[in-house]
């Protein structure tokens, strides 16, 4: 009987360590299994590869396309604005009715710049930046010294008082010419009305005349130590 007992107890001893072995064993494998992935998940996480990574990716090279665009088309709309042209695709040019308009406007500031005192008379010259016209020939009196321009402006004065017996309605009796059309026969070939004579030798100026038309004279002389002498009064050098 007691051996019979000492059996049966043996037998639950052994039954109860062999079902917490398997369990044991079991619930270390877990463990160890569980261990593994978290040290992936780790080694993921420190790489950049976590869940999410590559749509930051992403949408960053999207906004960076749309930046690149962005300034593209900004960069197309600046070169638009920087050249106007007309419908035929050339740049736009001033006609000659904007040009009247403009000479008018700058012969009108010119004569409100003139005082006269004590005798003398003064003057000065209009803000280019408020014109558009071509004043690049405005210079032409630079290339006479102070004696030519008063000599050729003398003999275009006695020109429009004497010959033309003109009193004109301006402060003074002639101008320096600022039409751009008129300073061209500096630079071109064809001198037509003063043909044969070299540039250095001709002087062009501006006078109003009776009917307020503004006229050119086109003065000449044979050389340097010549005097000047009117051979076209007109509207154009090459009439």
């Amino acid at each position: 009987m007691k051996n019979k007992k000492v059996s049966s107890t043996l037998h639950q001893f052994i039954s109860f360590w062999r079902r917490n072995f398997l369990y044991g064993k079991q619930l270390f494998i877990t463990m160890v299994a569980f261990a593994v992935v978290m040290g992936l998940a780790g080694c993921a996480k420190e790489s950049g590869n976590e869940p999410g990574a590559p749509m930051r990716i992403e949408s960053s090279v999207i906004r960076e396309e749309r930046e690149n665009k962005e300034d593209a088309d900004a960069s197309d709309t600046q070169m638009q604005v920087s050249f106007p042209e007309n419908n035929e695709g050339s740049v736009e040019k001033q006609t000659d009715a904007q040009l009247e308009e403009e000479l008018k406007n700058y012969r009108q500031e010119r004569e409100d710049m003139i005082q006269e005192a004590n005798g003398l008379v003064e003057g000065g010259s209009p803000d280019e930046d408020n014109y558009s016209f071509d004043m690049s020939g405005l210079f032409y009196t630079s290339r006479f010294d102070t004696r030519e321009t008063t000599e050729a402006y003398a003999a275009a004065r006695i020109y429009v008082t004497d010959i033309l017996g003109l009193k004109p309605r301006t402060k003074m009796v002639t101008y320096m010419c600022i039409d751009p059309r008129v300073l061209a026969i500096y630079d071109d070939e064809d001198k037509g009305v003063a043909a044969g004579y070299d540039s250095s030798n001709i002087f062009v100026c501006e006078y109003c005349n009776g009917d307020g038309v503004w006229q050119y004279l086109i003065l000449v002389r044979d050389g340097k130590s010549g005097a000047w002498s009117v051979i076209h009064d007109g509207s154009s050098y090459k009439e």
